[in-house]
């Protein structure tokens, strides 16, 4: 650590970090021999996963199943109709109008002429 609390980097082994974030992407699949695809995935084309090696995926992934997207529930998306954007506006609007309507006394900025 220098005087400033931060650590020196070593460009020396940043570049090995590199190297080995590259190896770690490093794809070869679709290069190499089915031979070595099933050795890799420890598998046969013939016979498949054994029963030993099944369990063990399975413990360490889970099922093999999409997990469903999180919704929203419905009845907040209808309140976000219900009170955003300009539907406030509208709802103030209306408030206004029926406290008008209730109470005749009070006065409007712009009364209309009397005949």
């Amino acid at each position: 650590m220098g005087k400033d609390g931060f650590q020196k980097l070593n460009k020396k082994k940043g570049k090995e970090d590199i190297d080995d974030l590259k190896k770690e992407l490093d794809m070869d699949w679709h290069k190499i021999d089915w031979s070595e695809v099933c050795k890799r995935l420890e598998t046969n084309t013939e016979t498949g996963l054994t029963k030993e090696k099944y369990k063990e995926i399975f413990a360490r992934e889970g099922p093999n199943r999409l997990t469903p997207p999180k919704t929203t529930p419905e009845w907040i998306k209808f309140c976000k109709q219900l009170f955003g954007g300009f539907s406030t506006l509208l709802w103030i609007g209306a408030i206004l109008c029926f406290l008008r309507l209730r109470n005749p006394d009070i006065k409007s900025f712009v009364d209309p002429p009397k005949r």
